[in-house]
């Protein structure tokens, strides 16, 4: 039996220098799909991963700003409040899920209220603050600010620490002979 060569005299059939590249091998396929798409899956998987991942952690960070703003939007009726001659308002409390009850207390002070509430917020007698949120573990690192131009005297004069539920609003007030705001 005689071999049969191609053109370019070699015997064996189909190899041609110019369509190696054409045509594919048998090493290149896994679960017969070239390594191309194989690796396009995966990148399509990484991206994704990745984007889950990105979302998760702004949605934390919403809620970090989410304390920080409440912080400022207080801070600023507060002020308003304190800058006119009288006013009378209520302030809707905007927390992040966690935070269960915004709580005014001066640490100085002898303890009046829910013994419960100030075992939370003791740890933070180092500093200068008057307004402590609860469970200050879901307050992303920002568990008290101090709160100026509030009578925090007058504040907690029935119960020291002051707690409010974050379901409620409070009320900002200042009548027209008040050098300081009250909060109830």
């Amino acid at each position: 039996m005689k071999k049969r060569l191609n053109k370019r005299g070699n015997s064996r059939s189909g190899f041609n220098k110019y369509n190696i590249l054409t045509k594919p091998k048998r090493s290149q396929h896994i679960l017969g799909l070239p390594f191309s798409v194989l690796f396009s899956i995966f990148l399509i998987v990484v991206f994704i991963v990745v984007a889950f991942i990105a979302m998760g952690y702004f949605l934390d960070w919403r809620d970090c700003v989410g304390v920080g703003q409440f912080y400022e939007e207080l801070q600023n009726k507060v002020d308003g409040a304190w800058a006119s001659q009288s006013s009378d308002f209520e302030y809707e409390i905007d927390l992040p899920g966690g935070v269960d009850r915004v709580c005014f207390a001066n640490l100085s002070a002898s303890i009046t209220g829910d013994v419960e509430d100030y075992e939370q917020i003791r740890d933070y007698y180092v500093y200068e603050a008057n307004l402590f949120l609860l469970p200050a573990q879901e307050a992303c690192n920002m568990p008290h600010k101090l709160i100026k131009h509030i009578n925090i005297s007058v504040i907690i004069e029935n119960s020291n620490p002051y707690c409010v539920d974050v379901s409620e609003n409070l009320r900002i007030k200042k009548d027209f002979y008040d050098g300081l705001v009250r909060v109830e």
